[in-house]
């Protein structure tokens, strides 16, 4: 158990095996000195001496400022590192549809989260998990808290470059019943409306996995997208804002 999590009795079982996996995960992690990680959940099996699926200690990890991407995105896993040393309130999150009646795109995937960021408390939660054979995890589910936030994707170029592209935006509140709340998700607004973002985001040769931080503190979204610009053109890499 830990803070801000809430657990069914019945995940106990589950439970204890991701805790078993997740230990094992992060004393490699220790030893190798690893910034960040990343892995397949396709290629978790139990014939591999893998328990189960370390959702829960991508979870943790990412609330320790280690970077984390899934399904073995090595390069949106060190993103994430990164701008979680200047941003600790980082996750690794992935655009999943656009909201067009409201002009919002909903963030949602399979089961990690930066738990620290989510909108009151956590739930954590037995999986019914098919896609590889390992035992079932749990993982923390929630929906992420309201507030103003950046999207940090770094987007692979031809001929060995790269393109970060930032986008301010703001994640939503939910006045009604939120009918998500066995997922990962949270709703945000786009710097400008849906179809022009998504279109510039496109263009820009965007990718699937990004990195989100929140940019809280003096100067607000504004001071956020100074920084990550610098870091950005530090690293050598074309910086482009979206709606900045």
């Amino acid at each position: 158990r830990f803070e801000g999590v809430d657990a069914s009795p019945a995940v106990t079982e589950a439970h204890r095996r991701s805790v078993r996996m997740g230990l094992a995960l992060r004393r490699w992690a220790e030893r190798e000195r690893l910034a960040a990680f990343t892995f397949n959940f396709l290629d978790m099996k139990k014939s591999s001496g893998h328990v189960t699926v370390p959702f829960l200690e991508a979870s943790k990890a990412m609330a320790r400022g280690i970077g984390y991407a899934g399904e073995g995105d090595v390069l949106t896993a060190l993103l994430v590192a990164a701008v979680a040393s200047g941003f600790p309130e980082t996750t690794f999150t992935e655009m999943f549809c656009p909201d067009w009646e409201n002009g919002t795109v909903f963030l949602s995937h399979m089961g990690e989260v930066n738990w620290r960021l989510l909108d009151g408390r956590g739930r954590m939660e037995a999986m019914d998990y098919q896609y590889s054979a390992t035992d079932d995890p749990v993982r923390v589910t929630g929906r992420l808290k309201p507030g103003a936030i950046v999207l940090v994707n770094l987007a692979p170029m031809a001929d060995g470059r790269y393109r970060l592209i930032l986008a301010p935006a703001t994640m939503l509140p939910v006045p009604n019943e939120d009918r998500f709340g066995a997922s990962v998700h949270g709703w945000f607004r786009p710097p400008k409306p849906l179809s022009e973002f998504l279109e510039s985001y496109s263009r820009l040769g965007g990718t699937h996995h990004l990195a989100m931080c929140y940019a809280g503190g003096p100067g607000g979204a504004a001071s956020a997208l100074r920084t990550l610009e610098a870091f950005g053109r530090l690293a050598g890499w074309e910086t482009v804002t979206i709606g900045g």
